[in-house]
């Protein structure tokens, strides 16, 4: 399904908080926004903003009940945009009034002063072994199956699964990482695209190819970076910010 978007001036972009007890700071800028010691209209949030929510599962939602809350009482308020990640899916119902965009429907091209720009959390165009796995964490009947055994165990699947996302490095870097890219958007040389921006990868890097601008954003969790969109002679800029919870 492809959605009516259009990126705002000022609009805020966020990707890769990955919230958990080890990377807690997601919390305190939505608390941010709240106060409006953040200011803008519009939420982007680009994936993997949970290091577990699903949504048929309840026990990852208990997990972030203040957080999900929060989201929820802000999107009365702003236009919130939320890209499902691999780790954050099902959302929907979880977020009623937030405009939810799973990997289904991803990427999505959006408008700014006559720029298409094109969003997606980041994991579309994957090779086929991968595919596979998305679609099957993402399966209803294997997630309820996950859910019954994690309950009966008294939760150890979720905190399995937790305990080993934590232990990842946030900041990690990828080798080759634009050779990847290359040959990952091939397929868009022949799109008319202007720019595309991705999370995922938590590379924090830019660069040109194929006639477009691409714009992979840092990891929240890595270095507490958000984007703000701007323009420059109506071309879009992402102007990077560093979030102190002391603001």
């Amino acid at each position: 399904m492809s959605h009516k978007l259009r990126l705002l001036e000022g609009a805020i972009l966020i990707a890769d908080a990955h919230y958990s007890q080890a990377y807690p700071q997601f919390y305190a800028f939505l608390q941010a926004i709240d106060s409006e010691k953040i200011k803008t209209k519009q939420l982007i949030l680009m994936g993997d903003m949970f290091e577990l929510l699903f949504g048929v599962i309840k026990q990852t939602h208990r997990d972030n009940e203040a957080e999900i809350a929060l989201l929820n009482r802000l999107s009365k308020r702003i236009d919130i945009v939320y890209f499902e990640g691999n780790h954050d899916f099902g959302l929907q119902s979880v977020f009623p009034d937030i405009l939810v965009v799973p990997l289904q429907e991803q990427p999505q091209i959006s408008e700014f002063k006559g720029q298409r720009i094109q969003l997606s959390h980041g994991d579309t165009n994957t090779p086929l072994g991968y595919q596979v796995y998305t679609k099957l964490i993402r399966n209803p009947v294997i997630l309820f199956l996950i859910g019954l055994v994690d309950k009966i165990c008294g939760h150890c699947i979720i905190s399995w699964l937790k305990s080993r996302g934590e232990k990842k490095d946030p900041c990690y870097k990828i080798r080759g990482f634009t050779d990847i890219i290359h040959k990952r958007l091939k397929p868009l040389e022949s799109e008319t695209v202007d720019v595309v921006i991705e999370g995922h990868f938590h590379q924090n890097l830019s660069f040109s190819l194929y006639g477009f601008d691409y714009i992979n954003l840092a990891s929240f969790a890595c270095n507490q970076k958000y984007f703000t969109v701007q323009s420059n002679q109506e071309q879009l800029v992402l102007q990077e910010t560093l979030f102190k919870e002391s603001m």
